[in-house]
C-alpha cells in the first residue's frame, strides 16, 4: 500500500456521493444540486454541509455505524492488495460468498454460476464488466480498515471492484484496475458492522 495524501471528510463524502448520485432516490434533486458534485469547491463549508445532508440521507444505515474518529488517505494498492480486499459484511454478501471473502474469491464465485439467491444482484456486475473500457468509473472505490497495516473492507463500489477483478481473472488485463481508492482507519472501526475479517482471522 502506497499513501497518496490524507484527505479531509468532506472529499470523502463528495467521492461517496459521487458514487451513489445516479441512483433514483436523488432524481428530485439531481437537477438542483448537481453542479455541486460536477464541480465542487471543498472549500466552501456550505457546499459541503449540503453534500452531507444529500449523502446521509440516502446512505444513513451505512455511515451511522461508521466511528467518528476516521482518517481519511488517498491510496495506491498493487494488484495483489487489491484482489485481496474484502466484500462488504452485510447480510446478502454474507449469505452468498460467505464471511471474510476477498474480491478474488467473490469473482470466481460469480465466475462458476453460484446462485445469486440473496440480493447481490450478479447481473449487476456483469453488467459493469460489460462496460469496462467503455465507461470511466472515475469515482473511488471507498475502504476501511483498523489500521494502515491492517487487512480492508469495501464499502462503498463493491460491485465495481468485483466486476474489475472478474475482468482481470478472465483476460488477465489489469488497465482496468483503479489506481487510487479511499481508504479510512480509526482503531475503533471494529464497531462497524460492515467491517470485515479474513475467514480465517
Amino acid at each position: 500500500m502506497k499513501i497518496i495524501s490524507k484527505i479531509k471528510e468532506p472529499e470523502f463524502e463528495l467521492e461517496f456521493l459521487s458514487s451513489e448520485w445516479y441512483k433514483p432516490f436523488y432524481n428530485s434533486v439531481r437537477d438542483k444540486f448537481n453542479g455541486l458534485i460536477v464541480s465542487p469547491n471543498l472549500d466552501n463549508w456550505q457546499e459541503n454541509y449540503i453534500r452531507k445532508e444529500l449523502l446521509w440521507k440516502w446512505r444513513y444505515p451505512l455511515l451511522a455505524q461508521l466511528p467518528l474518529n476516521i482518517e481519511w488517505y488517498i491510496i495506491e494498492l498493487e494488484i495483489q492488495e487489491f484482489e485481496n480486499l474484502l466484500v462488504i459484511r452485510e447480510d446478502g454478501w454474507n449469505k452468498t460468498f460467505g464471511l471474510g471473502k476477498n474480491l478474488k474469491e467473490a469473482a470466481l464465485s460469480v465466475k462458476n454460476n453460484m446462485p445469486d439467491l440473496w440480493g447481490v444482484d450478479f447481473n449487476h456486475i456483469k453488467q459493469i464488466k460489460s462496460n469496462i473500457g467503455q465507461h470511466p468509473f472515475k469515482e473511488k472505490i471507498i475502504l476501511i480498515s483498523l489500521s494502515l497495516n491492517s487487512v480492508c473492507t469495501v464499502i462503498e463500489g463493491n460491485h465495481r471492484a468485483v466486476a474489475f477483478e472478474l475482468e482481470m481473472i478472465e483476460t488477465s488485463k489489469i488497465d482496468h484496475i483503479p489506481k487510487q481508492l479511499i481508504l479510512g482507519i480509526s482503531a475503533d472501526m471494529n464497531q462497524a458492522y460492515w467491517l470485515n475479517m479474513p475467514s480465517s482471522f
